[in-house]
């Protein structure tokens, strides 16, 4: 479910409104960066994402890109634009990132778009919008922003540039508090639904008591589909291709006594739902529940979560990033006076000097709990 968390009304599009909006957006989150963004293609929010948000993984919305085809290469291309479009669609889904580069190549080489500038602006900013790019970072499974958009929709419904100040505030308070019910209500409906097992395995059941009804459903699609495939064992890992075919495919590692599993397809990376590739390997070893690592606290039902999340609020990096946001604070209103600076300054020295006199944990105890 999507999750307001507010807006910010800007007098100009420009630099310097984007990157005050970002600042704003990060005291509010005492300092924690979000892991990944998705925006349109805006040059000064990409320039502000990168300014304040440098740690961040910023990707372009790819239905705001596809979206501009028509106007960008229906006259350049003719009657060859649909097979243009089939093949843009099948090089933003390569797996590999060498596979896309070179496979762009012959598709600049096929249809003479050498000098196209819309071809070589998608090419310069690929790293933003190209699966390749992105499937080792996390996004929820997302690559687009309508829930952004829906929301944007449902305020314009009732609010226009003649809506006075005071007016605009009190109206976005009541379309949130709106659409937040609503969100609620839905939930709501969606757990008390009957839960239906496809396919027996010990491993669904399990998931169907943990997670989500929406994580269980996309995790269940990639169960059904595992049946589809074969495992073969290698040295180092196994391969895992569709039973039809006799080349190919992914290829999976799987360390049984550590509980770690990782696929070449990246879809747990990018989308948090182990691939039908990974469980094919854990149900070809006999695994008979799917190992707590892989099913992530945001798609736990919440009577499952409450007690992790309560044990990773005294985790290692949670313990990093309030300390982040303290010393944000203290640098942001340190810095509005000299007096203010220099107590800061005194302080802060003497606290450092503290703080190398505190002896250190044994690297053994460090290790853990960074893992932790």
């Amino acid at each position: 479910m999507p999750c307001f968390f507010g807006c910010a009304l800007l007098r100009e599009e420009n630099l310097k409104s984007y990157s005050w909006a970002l600042k704003a957006f990060l005291g509010f989150m005492n300092g924690k960066v979000p892991q990944t963004i998705l925006t349109d293609q805006t040059l000064c929010v990409r320039e502000a994402i990168a300014m304040e948000m440098p740690s961040a993984k910023h990707a372009y919305c790819i239905w705001l890109i596809i979206a501009k085809f028509p106007s960008w290469f229906n006259a350049v291309l003719g009657d060859r634009y649909n097979e243009w479009k089939s093949e843009f669609y099948r090089l933003y889904n390569m797996e590999t990132i060498e596979d896309f580069e070179m496979g762009w190549r012959d598709m600049v080489n096929l249809f003479g778009l050498h000098t196209n500038r819309h071809i070589n602006t998608l090419f310069t900013s690929r790293t933003l919008w190209a699966l390749p790019y992105l499937r080792s970072h996390f996004f929820a499974g997302m690559t687009t922003t309508a829930h952004s958009k829906a929301i944007n929709a449902f305020i314009q419904r009732f609010l226009s540039a003649q809506s006075r100040l005071a007016h605009f505030i009190e109206q976005v308070a009541v379309a949130v508090d709106f659409k937040d019910q609503a969100g609620e209500q839905q939930t709501m409906q969606q757990n008390l639904q009957n839960i239906c097992l496809k396919t027996g395995a010990p491993m669904e059941s399990n998931a169907a008591s943990v997670l989500t009804p929406f994580a269980f459903s996309k995790l269940q699609e990639q169960l059904v589909l595992a049946a589809h495939y074969a495992s073969f064992q290698l040295e180092d890992g196994f391969l895992v291709r569709h039973h039809t075919k006799l080349e190919g495919g992914r290829k999976v590692y799987w360390l049984p006594r550590e509980s770690i599993i990782s696929c070449s397809c990246h879809h747990f990376e990018f989308s948090g739902i182990l691939c039908r590739h990974a469980l094919r390997v854990l149900s070809t070893g006999n695994c008979f529940q799917i190992p707590d690592r892989y099913m992530p606290l945001r798609w736990r039902r919440i009577n499952t979560s409450a007690k992790l999340l309560q044990n990773t609020l005294s985790d290692h990096t949670e313990r990093v990033q309030l300390l982040q946001g303290m010393v944000s604070n203290l640098v942001s209103e340190s810095v509005k006076s000299k007096d203010r600076l220099d107590i800061a300054m005194e302080h802060v020295s003497v606290l450092l000097s503290r703080i190398r006199d505190h002896p250190v944990p044994s690297s053994r105890y460090a290790r853990n709990d960074c893992f932790t």
